[in-house]
């Protein structure tokens, strides 16, 4: 099938760049996939990059958005934009290893979702841990097994599939999980493809920028587990914040041995146990402040906003 690799972004020009000289080194025949940057309201240098990009890789087309739609709307952009049967997604503070494109199209042809591999650098200890915190299910596990998860940096999407639940929902602000939520309901899986390999290289470097980045992904993936919360046997305690500040160091604890204990691929690197944990505490607050950014927002609308959300203060600060 004709490939349509997606890549959305946003002021990240630099990591772009090095993202898109990945793209141009495929094992892919030339004339069998496409390049298509959505620009989501840069204001960087991120035109220029693209314009250079293109002197090498000619398929590359630059799709710029004129303000910042989220990642949901740029997704579904790119794939009206996109002529291909095989939808391919990356992000562009990752590097797609030579033959990326081409494993995970070949698997599109026999299964309609799947996640390729994701690597971490190893020379920061802060990058490994982070990788292994959020990424842990796409570390070097088995060929041929279904993913309970999928890495909107690394997946690929057969069209009828897309067509069939209508693209990303551009009012979820974590549009790959939801759409992996939606899929289940219709009796599909994500199917892993180990061989398709991409390593994520993120700006963040440091601790505390990754402790803050686990809490603004909980605080909307809490509302995601919730709101299908029968499909995924969410636990009653996630559905609370007191409860789950109250139970968070056991829930981190719990998760990060499940980490470690569920890839044994992971074994050498059991060092980053102790920043994982710490991670993990730190997306438990996240969840308990995102549920409680919820209820004042459903409060204020059926106006019965509590005092402390009709002052404007919040016992929690916003992340």
């Amino acid at each position: 099938m004709f490939a349509s690799i997606i890549l959305c972004t946003f002021n990240r020009a630099r990591l772009l760049e090095r993202s898109l000289r990945s793209l141009g080194r495929q094992t892919i025949a030339a004339d069998q996939y496409e390049v298509i940057v959505v620009d989501d309201g840069s204001s960087d240098e991120t035109p220029a990059v693209c314009e250079r990009a293109g002197r090498s890789l000619p398929s590359l087309r630059y799709l710029p958005l004129g303000r910042n739609e989220g990642l949901a709307a740029a997704g579904n952009r790119g794939i009206a934009a996109a002529r291909g049967e095989a939808l391919l997604f990356i992000d562009d503070d990752c590097i797609a290893q030579e033959n990326w494109a081409e494993r995970l199209a070949l698997s599109l042809e026999r299964h309609p979702l799947v996640s390729g591999a994701i690597k971490s650098p190893l020379s920061s200890s802060i990058k490994l841990s982070h990788n292994i915190s959020q990424f842990h299910p796409f570390m070097g596990r088995r060929a041929g097994v279904s993913l309970k998860s999928i890495a909107g940096a690394n997946m690929g999407i057969r069209r009828a599939l897309l067509s069939d639940l209508g693209g990303f929902d551009e009012r979820s602000e974590v549009p790959d999980m939801e759409f992996l939520f939606r899929a289940w309901t219709k009796g599909y899986r994500v199917r892993f493809v180990p061989e398709a390999v991409i390593l994520h290289d993120p700006a963040r470097a440091d601790l505390k920028t990754i402790l803050r980045h686990s809490a603004g992904r909980a605080s909307r993936m809490i509302l995601l587990r919730n709101k299908y919360s029968s499909l995924l046997r969410t636990p009653f305690v996630l559905r609370s914040p007191d409860l789950i500040l109250l139970a968070a160091p056991i829930i981190a604890l719990k998760v990060t041995a499940g980490v470690y204990a569920h890839n044994r691929d992971l074994a050498p690197h059991l060092w980053t146990a102790p920043l994982v944990f710490a991670q993990k505490l730190a997306w438990c607050w996240g969840a308990a402040h995102g549920l409680r950014r919820d209820r004042e927002t459903k409060a204020v609308r059926l106006g019965r906003a509590p005092i402390l959300a009709r002052s404007g203060k919040s016992q929690l600060r916003p992340e």
